[in-house]
């Protein structure tokens, strides 16, 4: 872990405090480019790993210079990587405002959390708020996922079974190395997936088993062809695939190992446009307030593949302070 030097405040107490923690290795920050960021002037630490074997000393040196504000650097899988750290700590309170970099590869976080659809305009409206008043800052409370494993506790904002997987399988097999990441390279797993689905190729159609329950009611063994549950307003691409009656910050939604017209279906539905009856023909969405996975076998968090046992029990944790790049509070 690699720390920049920051100019020291000259007045105790203002300007804020603003930290940022950048991943070396996310593709914003590859080949040194994070070096060219306006990272000087900051008034806080800023920490370069490159690695996630460096991340709990970074996170060392976080809470010990309780900074105002952090911004994350990074790619979803890094911002996930802290929260989980975190989360294991028990120190998920102790952190400050957020601001979420869109330095990754989808950058699903930064866009729903903190609105940031640009590095450097993201950073420049993080480095604004040093001057602006702390009750002028745009802070949003958002609550994310607190999971159990079967390894421990863990935390993050999105997870995937199924076709989710498979899909950002068929992304690092065959996208990754082609450079395609962004919108671009989600649009692309995601027609993958979908055409896998509606014409039953391997291995997209291939449905994967699974307990569900929720809000404390018994387990349902089934069979689902794609699961996601999350707690953010919006994915990729705004897609926005929720729909029901039912309360609570997590939001998930699924497919039958074998949902009838999916050409009918799926697309309304990945932006939240129901049309006929979609429980009928096998598609499901819901909110609650707690949940349990009970899944044998590779699951997805934040974009990255994961090999934790299960069952998952999965509730709201946080709330947690972000910053919202593009907007400022009236």
């Amino acid at each position: 872990m690699r720390e920049c030097p920051q100019r020291a405040d000259t007045t105790e107490g203002r300007p804020h405090r603003l930290a940022v923690l950048s991943n070396g290795d996310s593709r914003g920050n590859r080949g040194g480019r994070w070096a060219r960021l306006p990272l000087a002037g900051l008034g806080g630490p800023s920490l370069l790993t490159r690695s996630t074997d460096e991340l709990p000393a970074a996170l060392d040196s976080i809470l010990e210079a309780r900074p105002d504000a952090l911004a994350v650097n990074g790619g979803d899988g890094t911002l996930q990587t802290l929260l989980a750290e975190c989360a294991r700590r028990g120190v998920l309170s102790e952190l400050p405002p957020i601001a979420v970099l869109p330095g990754g590869t989808a950058n699903m976080c930064a866009h729903d959390l903190s609105g940031a659809r640009n590095l450097r305009r993201g950073l420049r409206a993080y480095a604004a708020l040093r001057e602006l008043p702390r009750a002028d800052w745009p802070v949003v409370k958002r609550p994310i996922l607190a999971i159990e494993t079967g390894d421990g506790p863990t935390a993050g904002t999105f997870v995937g079974l199924g076709a989710v997987v498979r899909g950002v399988e068929f992304w690092h097999d065959a996208l990754r190395r082609r450079a395609r990441g962004g919108d671009l390279g989600v649009a692309l797993a995601v027609l993958r997936s979908f055409w896998g689905l509606v014409h039953r190729r391997p291995p997209f159609d291939r449905p994967t088993p699974v307990g569900l329950a929720f809000d404390g009611a018994a387990p349902e063994r089934t069979e689902v062809s794609a699961l996601m549950l999350t707690t953010l307003d919006h994915l990729p691409l705004g897609m926005r695939p929720y729909w029901g009656d039912h309360r609570g910050p997590l939001v998930s939604t699924w497919m039958d190992a074998r949902p009838g017209r999916p050409l009918q279906y799926v697309p309304p539905l990945l932006w939240g446009r129901v049309r006929g009856r979609p429980g009928s023909a096998g598609y499901h969405s819901l909110r609650a307030t707690s949940a349990v996975l009970d899944v044998d076998g590779t699951w997805l968090l934040d974009g990255e593949l994961q090999h934790a046992p299960g069952p998952l029990a999965i509730s709201a944790g946080g709330p947690l302070a972000f910053l919202e790049l593009g907007r400022r509070r009236a």
